[in-house]
């Protein structure tokens, strides 16, 4: 055709071919994706994280893609938020049962990959901390601006 020797369009607008299939990775009940590296902050969820996000009215179609920046997905901070919003995920009340607990998983999980190689053991104290603010918002919300 001339648009591959010439470089010219033959057809204006160009005919539009077959739709290809978009695949996108398994995942667990969370919605969180179950193949490759475990990171700390999977291992220990306080949310569904997505690779993609979609529109959300009034900003654009609810069906397509907001370029690929990911999602943050929260879970509910007990069982009352989450029934009362008819998410099938447990919250993180029915997770963890103590801020202790959850910071150990966490610990544990990312002090394992630091023995296997993946993570500099020099991280840890700020993955850990930053386990903490997680926790910290899930259960109070963002910071107020300005902090």
């Amino acid at each position: 055709d001339s648009f591959r020797t010439e470089r010219v369009a033959a057809f204006e607008p160009p005919r539009v071919g077959e739709p290809y299939p978009l695949l996108l990775p398994q995942v667990d009940a969370d919605g969180n994706e179950v193949a490759g590296l475990v990171s700390p902050e999977l291992a220990a969820p306080l949310a569904t994280y997505t690779g993609w996000s979609l529109y959300r009215a009034p900003f654009g179609p609810e069906d397509e893609l907001v370029s690929l920046q990911g999602s943050y997905i929260a879970f509910a901070p007990n069982r009352a938020a989450r029934m009362a919003a008819g998410d099938p995920r447990p919250s993180v009340e029915e997770r963890y049962p103590s801020r202790e607990h959850y910071i150990g998983l966490v610990a544990e999980h990312a002090e394992t990959l630091a023995r296997q190689g993946y993570l500099l053991a020099e991280d840890l104290p700020s993955i850990i901390a930053r386990a903490s603010e997680m926790w910290r918002h899930a259960h109070e919300g963002p910071p107020p601006p300005g902090d």
